[in-house]
């Protein structure tokens, strides 16, 4: 099944929309729009009545975001979304492991913004580095498993460090696990216009890897905000 976001660039970028069985990973830089881009499918969600589970580390709320998008207020879509909030890496690890305690029948969509936030608060020494790590892929591998058992979409949005080849190129964070259990991979970039993005679709190659959109307060659109 493909969840449509309801933004044509977007589903056309993922041949339709987001699929059920399928772990796909959004990243990009702070303010770039990972948020906003995970919430357009939570409200297009919402319209087709399937129920999704999200699991927040960030420090704010994406409940008034989802307001603004979806125009309506928190009372009228309570039912059809779970938030989760884990305190540490570990706690993030559980629930993770609880999630089919969560689902109910109607939920085929789990978000995680932002998978390894928390898992870089984790890391430190070699010993740390290392466990932390293999937690990870853990983790990764546990959301995939349960993508394919219940016919789940999984959408993990992931930060980015800074790469090697120039102080203006970054990379996913701990991309060797990222992109092993990544069905769909997309980035999104700034762009020099005010509100300009650039969502591009690094894996599996396509004919049009990319298109050009704009954050606004109603979500992300082919036209600016006037």
């Amino acid at each position: 099944m493909k969840i449509p976001s309801g933004v044509f660039a977007i589903d056309q970028l993922l041949g339709g929309g987001i699929n059920t069985r399928c772990f796909t990973q959004v990243y990009g830089k702070a303010a770039a729009g990972k948020t906003t881009f995970a919430l357009q499918f939570v409200n297009a969600a919402m319209r087709l009545n399937i129920h999704t589970i999200y699991i927040n580390t960030e420090s704010s709320s994406p409940i008034e975001r989802l307001e603004q998008i979806s125009g309506k207020k928190y009372g009228e879509f309570e039912s059809s979304i779970q938030i989760l909030i884990p305190k540490d890496f570990t706690e993030q690890g559980i629930l993770i492991e609880d999630l089919e305690l969560y689902a109910r029948s109607e939920t085929q969509l789990i978000i995680i913004d932002t998978l390894t936030k928390l898992y870089r608060t984790a890391i430190g020494d070699k010993k740390t580095t290392y466990t932390a790590h293999r937690e990870l892929n853990r983790q990764s591998g546990f959301l995939k498993g349960l993508a394919r058992k219940r016919d789940i979409a999984i959408l993990v949005l992931n930060q980015v460090r800074a790469a090697m080849d120039g102080p203006e190129e970054f990379e996913p964070v701990a991309e060797n696990i990222m992109d092993y259990w990544s069905d769909f991979i997309l980035r999104i970039d700034l762009r020099m216009q005010k509100g300009e993005r650039k969502i591009e679709r690094v894996y599996p190659p396509s004919d049009s890897p990319s298109k050009v959109l704009y954050l606004t307060p109603k979500g992300l659109s082919t036209q600016p905000d006037t």
